[in-house]
């Protein structure tokens, strides 16, 4: 080790250095460890005197006998020094070491070039009020936005009260109903019992509709179970039986249905047959097929006729269809050529009322479902009708029963932790560089003509953060997905949007919203005081587009294929090299500016 006392006297300073100068560079909060004849470096295995303090000689292996000087700038192991610009009238700051005495004013009150008296003014109080400036404004748009998420908590807290009123509302009308629906059930049953009796003495077959209670299922408890199969469409419980019939080359399954009353026929095609859907006397619909076919010229019964034929050709898709009325009539042939043909009649006295298809794009036709066509005794009639009030009883219900739900969903999101989101629910839009990027919480996130995702919900690791997925693919297979934080504001505006990996986004968007009072104070505080000194380098080094830093070995700058990589907040950021830095003890330093 060198002779210290010896360099001492020698010092520019020598032993008898002034508090001033032994702090130069330090956190108010560290300046007791720089008082004393003696001093400890951080890592505890060395001692020296005070004279030994900023006199631009790294004495200690982390740096921390040099705060106010360049002198262990870069040295591995002293990463963490920082210089602390106190800027009385202004806002304490931490710039890089490397900085400290190399004739540019970094600091506002010129503390970082004491070394190089006159090199710097004094423009703290000038900044100050700039920034003072700015922090007004700022705390004025927080507290315009605190008042709009105010405004719209007090609006869903009244939403939250009516919508409370009408579900008691809906639920008394549903018990009702719902006693309505039993005394009428009670009546077809009744009613059926008796059609089966006759049906019996006279040795006849009773229509799928008709039959026994026990083989029934009510329209209303499938809704309530949630268990319609996609195969069902309204009014269309299972076979009762069904048969496999063939015609030449095509075998489809022949199911008998319920009675329904067919209107109309309408078909989408092209050179294939995408959608059938079978339109009955009573507004439901049935609809099989897939794909996105151009619509046809419907085919329209008329009264008292009935469809007693199909016919077509498919192979593995269903290339044509045809249907033929009880009185001759034929609609046209929809769809293209190719496929083997088939003609399928309705068995005697019935009528067809519905087809079965494979799933898939111009599925072929698996199966034919009929029901009977024969005058009704009175028996059946009165059956029929009772049938009819309890479906009209159960579609009330399940009317009503949705409504409820809807109801219901409503009021969970307007009384819970992001309630203000749906009172204020806008998008947000901005031209970020050659794009457009519109974010619609609770909708869609599209860059152009791009969609990045749909509305997921909210994130649970984080605080007003909002998750999108299932956006387009990109090239390379991956689903594009977005992640926005969302910021206090009085405006919708997006603010900020990058792409950390390939088709993974991240967003910033200003929302009144995300104006948490209890944010505010913390908020104003971030504003003027700094943190650590790691965290409040971090901050000032974050980089808007056009801005230019500097990042040294601290930053752990890598040459990367003729670019570089500066890690600011211990995420790789790319960066493209803006020219030379300087070299600080032959260790060099790279300038770099942000990759827009």
């Amino acid at each position: 080790m060198r002779d210290w006392w010896r360099l001492a006297l020698l010092s520019p300073l020598g032993l008898l250095k002034p508090s001033e100068a032994l702090t130069r560079g330090v956190n108010p909060a560290e300046a007791p460890r720089y008082h004393g004849d003696t001093f400890a470096c951080a890592e505890g295995a060395t001692e020296l005197p005070a004279s030994s303090i900023n006199d631009d000689f790294c004495d200690c292996e982390d740096g921390s006998d040099e705060p106010g000087t360049a002198a262990c700038a870069g040295r591995p192991g002293a990463d963490e020094r920082w210089f602390y610009c106190p800027n009385s009238a202004g806002t304490p700051r931490y710039v890089y070491s490397s900085r400290v005495g190399d004739g540019i004013c970094d600091c506002c009150d010129g503390s970082d070039e004491w070394q190089l008296p006159g090199t710097c003014q004094d423009l703290c109080e000038e900044q100050g009020r700039a920034r003072k400036a700015r922090l007004e404004q700022r705390r004025a748009e927080m507290e315009r936005g605190i008042r709009k998420r105010q405004a719209a908590l007090a609006d869903a807290e009244a939403e939250v009260k009516e919508w409370t009123g009408k579900l008691a509302v809906l639920e008394a009308e549903e018990a009702e109903l719902l006693k309505s629906l039993q005394a009428r059930q009670e009546i077809r049953r009744q009613k059926r019992a008796a059609v089966v009796k006759e049906a019996e003495q006279a040795g006849r077959e009773v229509a799928p509709d008709l039959a026994p209670e026990s083989k029934k299922v009510s329209e209303y408890a499938k809704w309530m179970e949630k268990g319609d199969s996609a195969s069902e469409g309204p009014g269309r419980p299972g076979a009762s039986n069904s048969e496999q019939v063939c015609s030449d080359k095509v075998c489809i399954a022949r199911a008998a249905v319920a009675r329904r009353e067919l209107r109309q026929i309408k078909v989408k095609s092209g050179a294939l047959v995408d959608f059938v859907e079978f339109v009955y006397a009573s507004g439901e619909a049935s609809v099989v097929g897939e794909g996105k076919g151009e619509e046809q010229e419907p085919f329209d019964l008329e009264p008292g006729e009935v469809l007693v034929e199909i016919r077509g050709a498919q192979g593995g898709l269903l290339d044509r269809i045809q249907f033929v009325t009880s009185r001759g009539r034929e609609s046209k042939a929809y769809g293209g050529s190719g496929g083997d043909s088939f003609s399928f009649k309705a068995s005697d006295g019935k009528m067809i009322v519905g087809l079965r298809r494979a799933v898939g794009l111009a599925g072929r036709v698996t199966g034919m479902e009929e029901a009977l066509f024969r005058p009704l005794t009175p028996a059946e009639k009165e059956l029929e009708d009772a049938v009819g009030l309890v479906q009209e009883a159960e579609r009330g219900l399940s009317a009503k029963a949705a409504s409820m739900q809807e109801l219901q969903g409503k009021i969970e999101l307007a009384a819970g932790a992001h309630a203000a989101y749906q009172s204020l629910n806008e998008c947000g839009t901005a031209q970020l560089g050659q794009y457009n990027y519109k974010i619609c919480p609770f909708g869609e996130a599209t860059q152009g003509h791009v969609r990045l995702g749909r509305w997921k919900g909210w994130a649970s690791d984080a605080r007003h953060v909002g998750l999108f997925d299932n956006g387009e693919r990109c090239f390379s297979g991956i689903v594009r997905s977005l992640r926005v934080q969302f910021e206090c504001g009085e405006k919708h505006v997006v603010e900020t949007v990058r792409e950390p990996s390939q088709c993974v986004y991240e967003a910033t968007m200003t929302h009144p919203a995300a104006c948490d009072p209890r944010d505010f104070e913390e908020s104003d505080r971030g504003w003027t005081a700094p943190g650590s000194r790691k965290e409040n380098l971090q901050k000032e080094s974050r980089v808007l587009e056009g801005a230019v830093i500097e990042a040294d070995l601290t930053l752990k700058a890598q040459p990367l294929h003729g670019a570089v990589i500066c890690r600011l907040d211990g995420t790789p950021s790319q960066l493209l090299p803006a020219g030379p830095g300087r070299s600080v003890h032959g260790l060099p330093e790279i300038r770099c500016a942000w990759a827009a």
